[in-house]
């Protein structure tokens, strides 16, 4: 099959862009002009410089493509607030709109847990079908709950969309990419104290997240959404797992969320005068605050699908972030 990319250089982008390739896939890939295409180049992917936010520009790479799969995004919270609506929200509408202009057959949405906005403050896990926790904790969230809304309105004309929706997404390769860079932080002592620690998170295996995205790819019907969620621990579980292997001592201090705010709102001013950015964000602190615990069981019982646990992700992935 011809299959069109966006997002082809970011970290699940280019993981699924080496599987397709190996698959026997004709892929196509749209990058932007500031981005390393190389490893692209060298699969034999042909590439397309663009924009999500250009319509125009994506037009000859997804001309004749059977699938269109779009996985760009925006996910830096201290960048420009209109540069995360232009790549999550207008992105995804011109995608979706230029697909079904030009007749493409199946669209796959790579959305994000933060669809949803959090799970249940009792911490119980949800599946697909489970309300919004509103308000919107993070401006991600907001770009990624409204980027898959437009793309969902092109589905009612006749687009024929399926969407994933991924946890934290951790593993080789990549040490500073997707969640990886979270468990760089505390194997390198970045973090003295754990804030929200018992929050119940979701973690998926970067392999097993794709291994998913194929699965859509070869049986999924039209218009089925799936989360990707992987295992679900605290982070406290989480960092005392990632520190044992890491050989480090994990950071005993447990903050309640309330007086990081306090903390925060105090030291802002110090940092700013030293040139320096806080150690997070009052968006973060928002993130920290809520549960991000979802059930994948429709994945794994109509996709044949078999993610791993934690207790088998992580020790590669230490061991990767440790000699890398």
């Amino acid at each position: 099959m011809r299959i069109f990319l966006t997002g082809g250089t970011g970290y699940i982008g280019k993981a699924l862009a080496r599987r397709l390739v190996e698959s026997g896939h004709e892929v196509r890939a749209l990058v932007r002009a500031t981005s390393n295409a190389e490893t692209l180049k060298q699969l034999g992917i042909t590439t397309f410089v663009g924009d999500v936010a250009d319509r125009v520009s994506m037009r000859e790479g997804m001309s004749g493509a059977d699938w269109v799969i779009h996985a760009a995004a925006d996910l830096d919270l201290t960048g420009p607030p209109e540069r995360m609506r232009a790549a999550n929200l207008q992105g995804s509408e011109n995608v979706a709109s230029l697909a079904y202009k030009l007749g493409v057959g199946r669209f796959l949405s790579v959305s994000s847990m933060a669809y949803w906005c959090g799970s249940p403050s009792d911490g119980s896990s949800v599946n697909e079908d489970a309300p919004i926790q509103q308000p919107f904790p993070t401006l991600y969230s907001a770009t990624k709950h409204s980027g898959e809304l437009a793309i969902q309105e092109w589905a009612k004309k006749g687009l024929k969309v399926n969407t994933v929706f991924p946890s934290l997404v951790y593993g080789p390769p990549g040490k500073k990419e997707g969640a990886n860079s979270i468990l760089r932080g505390f194997l390198k002592g970045r973090f003295p104290v754990l804030v929200g620690a018992d929050r119940r998170t979701a973690w998926i295996y970067l392999d097993d997240l794709v291994e998913g995205m194929l699965k859509v790819i070869a049986k999924a019907p039209p218009g089925r959404g799936y989360l990707m969620a992987g295992d679900i621990t605290t982070l406290r579980s989480l960092v005392d797992r990632v520190c044992a292997l890491g050989g480090v001592k994990a950071p005993r201090l447990n903050l309640p969320v309330g007086a990081a705010r306090l903390g925060l709102a105090l030291s802002t001013p110090y940092y700013k005068m030293r040139g320096f950015r806080p150690p997070f964000s009052s968006e973060q602190l928002n993130s920290l605050e809520r549960h991000w615990a979802f059930d994948d069981s429709r994945a794994r019982t109509e996709l044949d699908w078999h993610p791993r646990g934690l207790d088998e992700g992580l020790p590669p992935t230490v061991e990767f972030l440790k000699t890398h």
